[in-house]
Parts: structure tokens; sequence; C-alpha cells
């Protein structure tokens, strides 16, 4: 099918390439994905692993993106002309006359018409991008208020013509290549739709119980890493802040109108207001009920010396502690409904917060005193730390589960283990 494109005609390297743009409805038509390519479904195992779409994600995620969000934007997606002949070319300078010199300047450097005459037309940088426009517009398996208005969406189609398949290849290996997925600080920095990031972001700006700055002049939430330091001066982690609100909103049963993977959009004002103000409580009562906190929060110069392996509440001052303390609260106050959020912080601090403590050997810290990072340590800990607090009314079960787990994490004879002593029975 002969189609005409106003295009610009660029070259890098050797690489000859024309920019333009497409309606959506036309593109899901006229292209396919390199994965749906009988020659490269034969290629290595690398290059086909690197092909293969992920469909669950497309429907999920990316199909569901487009047809709900009134904002929605993707980058340019490059295609790939395989055919037998070079594409038709021909400048604007040539057919248009009596232009000003200054325009026929700019033109010359290759605004024009290109005609492609025949040949597939194959996607080979946004392929799951482009299999959910094609699971919107064609399958229609997708819905949401603006699926309809997909197809007459223009995107932006870097077309590379008539190249070998070596050349191909090189193209897709170093686009891929070079391309830096954003760190999860940067998508909770920057994000407009997830919920929990936009409230996160509240907690650590303004009046927020995580704003302000350190005596560096630092942000007090560290949003580069999702780790800190032992000499630090920083509190705590942009990412470990909003794991707790996702803690806090799975608390209330306001999680899924928060996910940005659930609903797409931007949540209401109303239910972020409701969301920013569970979790700036639970944050504000948590530096209230453990002075040792808030007396790091305000006094930085001091943080090395409290995160110390030998201080007292050293364990308060790692990132990972402020998750499981916040999954331990809401396991607390479902297991004992009589206990308010200011009773359990308060319990909760009583616990030995020492890193070197053996409560915590094999649990959350290992024999060098360093984290243990996988989330099953993290459930284990937070497992402990209600069992801890509420005592006799965690069920039987749960209680027997908890000291094979810990027993079984230490190493240790389960018929013999014996876990502490509650701090209430």
């Amino acid at each position: 099918m002969a189609t005409v494109h106003t295009a610009i005609r660029s070259k890098m390297g050797s690489t000859l390439y024309y920019v333009t743009t497409m309606k959506v409805g036309d593109l899901v038509q006229l292209a396919r994905p390199a994965s749906e390519q009988d020659e490269w479904a034969t290629s290595g195992l690398t290059e086909r692993l690197q092909r293969e779409l992920n469909d669950t994600r497309v429907r999920t995620e990316i199909a569901p993106y487009l047809a709900k969000s009134p904002d929605r934007f993707f980058g340019a997606m490059i295609l790939l002309l395989d055919a037998d002949e070079e594409p038709q070319f021909e400048p604007l300078s040539d057919l248009a006359k009596g232009l000003p010199h200054a325009y026929k300047a700019a033109m010359s450097k290759g605004l024009g018409f290109l005609t492609i005459e025949s040949g597939d037309r194959i996607i080979l940088d946004g392929q799951h991008r482009f299999a959910a426009m094609r699971e919107v517009v064609i399958t229609r398996m997708v819905n949401g208020e603006y699926a309809k208005d997909v197809a007459d969406d223009e995107v932006t189609v870097i077309i590379v013509p008539n190249i070998n398949m070596q050349h191909t290849r090189k193209i897709f290996n170093k686009v891929n290549r070079y391309a830096k997925t954003t760190s999860r600080g940067d998508n909770i920095l920057t994000s407009e739709d997830d919920g929990f990031a936009i409230i996160t972001r509240r907690l650590a700006d303004d009046d927020g119980p995580l704003a302000g700055k350190n005596h560096k002049g630092e942000a007090l939430v560290n949003y580069r890493n999702n780790t800190i330091a032992e000499r630090s001066v920083q509190l705590t982690t942009l990412s470990a802040v909003y794991e707790t609100v996702q803690l806090v909103a799975k608390h209330y049963n306001i999680d899924d109108t928060l996910n940005e993977k659930k609903t797409h959009v931007r949540p209401d004002e109303e239910i972020l207001d409701e969301g920013y103000e569970h979790a700036q409580g639970w944050w504000t009562t948590v530096f209230e009920g453990m002075p040792v906190l808030s007396h790091g929060r305000d006094n930085t110069k001091i943080l090395p010396e409290l995160r110390a392996k030998d201080g007292d509440h050293g364990l308060l001052f790692k990132p990972a502690t402020h998750i499981v303390l916040f999954q331990a609260l809401s396991q607390i106050l479902k297991n004992d409904r009589k206990l308010t959020l200011k009773d359990a912080v308060a319990r909760a601090y009583q616990v030995d917060w020492k890193i070197t403590s053996p409560l915590w050997r094999d649990v959350l810290i290992n024999s060098a005193h360093n984290i243990l990072t996988k989330r099953e340590h993290y459930n284990l800990a937070a497992d402990l730390l209600t069992y801890l607090v509420v005592g006799g009314r965690m069920p039987t079960n749960d209680v027997e589960q908890l000291r094979v787990r810990v027993a079984t994490a230490r190493g240790e004879a389960v018929e013999s283990f014996e876990l502490p002593a509650p701090l209430v029975h």
C-alpha cells in the first residue's frame, strides 16, 4: 500500500532516516512489531528475549493508560522499512517556487515528502507501545473514556529504510542498550498520576512531617538512593516513605484508588487529601511516640551517632525499619482493635532497637549487622514486631507459624526454639 508522508530527511553516521508523524489508526494498520517477524523469531536466544512482548504489561498497564488518560503521550517510535526499493523523497525546495531565500535555505536541510510504495513496515523500537495502541484501536478489549479517540492521535515515527539485518540488529541493540530506565526516586518525584507518589512528595514538602533540610542544606529525605549510609545526615529515603504511604493507604482500603497501575489517571483531590491526612497522621504519631526519631530529625548532625551499631535505637534510623514499622503498626491495630495508633507506637518504642540486638539477628539484620533486604525479611520482622506488641491477642496459629519461621531463619532447631516474651501477655 503506497503512502505519502510529510517528513524531514536526516542522517546520523551511515544511517539515513526520516522523521514524520502518523495517526495511530493508520500506523496500527500499516505496521507490525519485530516480534512477529518469522525470520527474527528464529534468531539467537538473546535477540528473541529482547523482542518478546510482555502481553500482560501491554494489557494491564500501557493500553489502559491510553484509553483512560486525557494527557496520554508517547515518545518517537522507530519503524524499519523492509523493502526492495528505496522510498522516494522529494524536497519541498524542489517543489516550491518563488519562496524567500531564507525559507529555501531552511527547506534544503531536508523538509519534504516521503512516498513509500511497498514493503513491510516493522516496529523496531516501541513494540510495547505499538501493541498497546493496536489493543485499543483494533482489538478494542480495553475500556476507557478516551479509547475511541486514540485512533486519531498522532505519534512521531522515525523511519529507517531498507537496511540489512546486521545493521538492523545494531540499531536495535544500541537503542535499547543506552536507554536508561528512570530510577524509582525519579518516578516518585515526577509522577502526576501515581497517588502514592503525590502523597509521598507532600510529606517531604512544605509543612509535611518529613519536610525541611539538614544542617548541610540537603533534603531531610534522600531521593537519590534506596539506602542510607551509616554516616549519612539524612533521615530516610523517598523510596521508603513511598512504601509507608502504600501501607497506610492499604490499611484504610484506599490503595486501589491511589494506585496508578489500576487507575491510570491522577486520583481525585479528595482521595489524595484523605490519603495524605492518614499518612501525615501516622508519621506525626510515630515522631511524637518515638522521641529519639524526632530528635534525630531536628538535630541532623547527630544522625550518624544515633544510627551507629552500638546506638540504643540505631535500627530506627534505617529506611528498611520505617517500612517494617508501618507494616507492623497496621497489623497491630488489626490484631488488637482496642489499641489506638498512639498506644501501638508507644509500645513499639519499648522494643530493643539496637542493631546488634539478638532479637533481629537473621530476621532483619545479618551477622555483619547489615540490613537483610528481601521482602521475606521485612515481612518476618513486621510479624515479629506485631507479636511483641500485641502478645496474646495474636492468633495462636499465627504465633506458632512465626516461631517456626524465626527458628528456620536462624538455622535453629524448631522443636526447642522459643520466641522472646511479648511486651504484654
